[in-house]
């Protein structure tokens, strides 16, 4: 299961509704379906009321430019008007009584109307903007702030084979345009409401120019969908491969920057970071083209187009005199319809292009909420509410694990016992499983058969509290750019840190003496990954950090392989001294660092056993983490 097909779940609102399309075929859904299936019922009640809303904006644009027409026509044939008014008698009556017994007055009156609609449409249209902008803009940051969560709370073996910069790319780049597509929606059905009113204001003027007219931008439109379309979607595919690849480059010349810099491959990561970014400067370029072709293409055929109705309609002995203020009339709709064309096929085209973004939110949704389901019938079979206690053992009973992407298991019918209150070390060859066992006992890896027992009971009958138990050391530490306190209280909101709490760990670690050397103290900061710290400093944060919550059981991965002797001796003096006093699993890369333990474990050929340190050598357990 690809990661990014689980980093989407649970998102609320759903319920028990299924995708419309679970296996994965994209090409007979359509937009609003895809959509509808992401949003949740709140976000889809405030689509329904912008709707609503662009209807109401599109009555307002077209009040504005109908009133604006009889205006123009009294100010540039005030003879027919007069004509038009005294044809309709009861409009006559009305104009009489309201002491509007000149064109003038009237023109005049009609000239303020006009100024009170065009400020009140526009307050509107500022209105409903914000609203718009509102929705997208929340929406976006609650979609992308659910992706993190959910992205967060997957199971670890969905990290194992992860692409970390499609995983950046998702949140920083398909999710926003996802929504720059529902803006563009949003606005593509306001222009589409706007030209339909004008429409019919047009035809009330003169139909056969206005289905003339319509018929042309029907035909652009068409060809703009089946043309364009279709190369401004590959267009976004493209450009999602190559914000993925971009992004690669950038964090792996940045995160190994050390060994780049040793080795003098600056220049082979700023080549290939270039090159990607050259294709991605090709792909906005013609993006950009490709954008702007139908504005400028519609520009030119709606001139043409009056134009050669002009030549037909005189070529058909019709009278240019009667044909003048019907055109004036148009030229002042053209002035707001033409736009309006050229915007809505601007939107049809950005839609093409961020379509792809849509389907890979949407196809990764789908599978993750198949996925998610099986999760929760699993760990609904074994919750239980009260909270885990060691007392008696820990047991890894009879355990079958192979990695989702391995053909080979690691363990088979595998059993290990943790006593309360003991040390326990693990050896073994590179690549037997040592490591494994320890995300196996932390509940990061799920096995495929048997169980992991905290006194009787299912670990993941409840997980948080079997966590709470454990204070973890890895080999490497992941220290983050903040102070030594922020480091050591990790994750805890600033305000919440429990000062004494952080000296009490400190001195346990043996790390006291040397925060309180340094002008900063706490509040020193160590530098991106701790870069300012040694190898020993940085591992006693990690006690001390694995420390703070004061668990029952230390596990220790290798924390001291990566150490020279004289640093890890004096680090395994501050481990010795949790013996008795913790119940620990150690990790051994060499055989002194598991001598003093109560239980040693050999893993080997898919099987773990209880063994001794006599007949083994250093040369024969050394190597890396497996």
């Amino acid at each position: 299961m690809n990661l990014l097909s689980s980093i989407l779940g649970r998102l609320p609102g759903r319920g028990k509704s299924t995708s419309p399309a679970a296996d994965g075929d994209l090409e007979g859904i359509s937009l609003f379906q895809k959509l509808n299936y992401i949003f949740d019922k709140k976000q889809k009640r405030q689509f329904l009321l912008l709707g609503v809303m662009i209807l109401i904006g599109g009555l307002f644009e077209t009040l504005g430019v109908s009133m604006l027409l009889p205006v123009v026509q009294m100010i540039t044939d005030p003879a027919e008007m007069q004509k038009k008014i005294a044809s309709v008698p009861l409009l006559g009556t009305v104009l009489d009584r309201l002491g509007l017994r000149s064109i003038s007055q009237l023109t005049i009156l009609l000239l303020a109307a006009l100024i009170c609609i065009y400020i009140i449409k526009n307050l509107y249209l500022v209105f409903m903007i914000r609203r718009q902008n509102t929705f997208i803009t929340y929406a976006r940051n609650d979609m992308i702030s659910r992706v993190m969560r959910e992205f967060l709370n997957r199971p670890y073996e969905e990290y194992l084979a992860a692409d970390i910069p499609t995983v950046f790319r998702l949140t920083d780049s398909d999710i926003p345009q996802l929504f720059a597509l529902v803006l563009s929606l949003l606005q593509l059905m306001t222009e589409l409401v706007v030209s339909f009113f004008l429409c019919m204001v047009l035809i009330v003027i003169n139909w056969q120019m206005t289905f003339f007219i319509v018929a042309v931008f029907g035909v652009m439109t068409l060809i703009n969908s089946k043309v364009l379309k279709p190369r401004l979607n590959k267009i976004g595919k493209k450009n999602q491969d190559t914000a993925s690849r971009i992004a690669k480059w950038r964090i792996q010349a940045i995160y190994g920057l050390k060994d780049v810099k040793v080795l003098n491959r600056q220049d082979f990561f700023i080549r290939n970071y270039y090159e990607s970014g050259r294709v991605g400067a090709d792909l906005a370029r013609n993006y950009a083209v490709l954008n702007n072709l139908p504005r400028l293409m519609i520009e030119a055929v709606f001139m043409s187009s009056i134009l050669l109705f002009i030549i037909l309609y005189i070529a058909n002995g019709g009278q240019v005199a009667t044909l003048a203020s019907q055109l004036i009339a148009f030229a002042v709709a053209a002035v707001r319809i033409m736009p309006s064309a050229n915007r809505i096929n601007t939107y049809m085209a950005e839609i093409a292009y961020e379509e792809p973004s849509l389907n890979y939110v949407y196809k990764n949704l789908t599978d993750s909420m198949k996925l998610d389901t099986e999760m929760r019938a699993k760990h609904a079979a074994v919750t239980d509410p009260s909270p885990l206690v060691l007392n008696d053992k820990i047991e890894l009973n009879r355990i079958t694990f192979r990695y989702p992407s391995g053909e080979k298991n690691i363990f088979t019918g595998a059993s290990m016992v943790i006593p309360h209150g003991k040390s326990v070390g693990i050896m073994g060859p590179s690549g037997a499983g040592k490591s494994t066992i320890v995300d196996i006992l932390l509940g990061l890896l799920h096995v495929q058969e048997g169980e992991i027992l905290c006194d009787g009971r299912d670990i993941f009958s409840n997980y948080d509290s079997w966590l709470s138990l454990i204070g973890y050391i890895p080999q490497s530490i992941y220290l983050i750019d903040e102070s030594i306190r922020n480091n050591i209280a990790f994750g805890i909101d600033e305000d919440k840190i429990d000062e004494k709490r952080l000296w009490e760990v400190m001195e346990e670690a043996q790390l006291a003496d040397f925060v309180r050397s340094l002008p900063m103290g706490l509040d020193t900061r160590i530098g991106d990954r701790g870069v300012r710290l040694s190898g020993g400093q940085r591992q006693r944060i990690g006690i001390a950090r694995a420390l703070y919550a004061d668990p029952e059981i230390l596990v220790f991965d290798e924390a001291t392989s990566a150490l020279d002797g004289d640093t890890e001796a004096a680090l395994m003096e501050a481990i010795n001294g949790f013996h008795g006093r913790k119940t620990m699993v150690i990790i051994a890369h060499r055989l002194n660092t598991i001598a003093g333990c109560d239980i040693i474990y050999r893993v080997s050929d898919e099987k773990i056993e209880k063994t001794t340190l006599q007949g083994q050598t250093l040369f024969e357990e050394a190597g890396a983490s497996s």
